[in-house]
């Protein structure tokens, strides 16, 4: 059996699907305020009676976030992944059936390194981090983790400070530099946020 709870602040609440034997067996509506017309409309277009066809980002489009599942890491990474390609690209990725269990496979217990991972990799430029998709992230994630740990052999041509400044960011004058610059903060353990419009780094604590 295989639940997923899908999660809306705005509803104060959840709706709960239960899978047997790869088949919807039950959803249970736990959300606190009633559904109107759209909503109602736009969950049953994404429902899924196969659990093989669940895509979680479909979820996330009309504001359900997956918050426990026997297959929480999976759907959890599909969705961070397709979160960071239309912040860099300004389009959905279209993910196949098979990408989400690539990515529940990736041996990494903790979330915070898994999001490290895939900032690291739409940051980096070398030509086997190209094209950007989930299988070239699972196929290249050993030659990922030496290239963010690999000592910086330019680290000596700049100064960076310690800590995030706008500055010093607006301040480099090539993409080497800036790149060096981002993983001199990821160092330090920094990651790129979204606040607004406006994209910045802060520690993560």
């Amino acid at each position: 059996m295989k639940k997923l709870i899908l999660a809306s602040k705005k509803l104060q609440g959840s709706l709960i699907l239960v899978y047997e034997n790869g088949v919807l067996k039950s959803f249970s509506n736990e959300f606190k305020k009633p559904l109107n017309a759209f909503q109602e409309a736009e969950i049953k277009r994404v429902l899924q009676f196969n659990f093989s066809n669940v895509n979680t980002p479909d979820y996330v489009a009309i504001g359900l976030d997956l918050v426990s599942s026997d297959a929480k890491n999976g759907g959890q990474r599909v969705a961070l992944f397709c979160g960071a390609y239309k912040q860099k690209y300004g389009n959905s990725y279209l993910v196949s059936g098979k990408e989400g269990a690539l990515l529940k496979q990736l041996p990494l217990t903790d979330q915070v390194d898994f999001e490290k991972i895939v900032t690291a990799y739409f940051e980096c430029n070398e030509w086997w981090a190209s094209p950007k998709n989930i299988s070239g992230l699972v196929t290249r994630i050993n030659e990922l983790r030496q290239w963010m740990t690999a000592p910086d052999a330019t680290a000596t041509k700049w100064h960076f400070p310690n800590g995030y400044s706008k500055t010093r960011e607006q301040e480099c004058k090539s993409n080497e530099e800036l790149q060096a610059y981002w993983k001199h903060l990821r160092e330090q353990g920094y990651k790129k946020t979204r606040v607004g419009i406006v994209e910045t780094w802060k520690k993560v604590i």
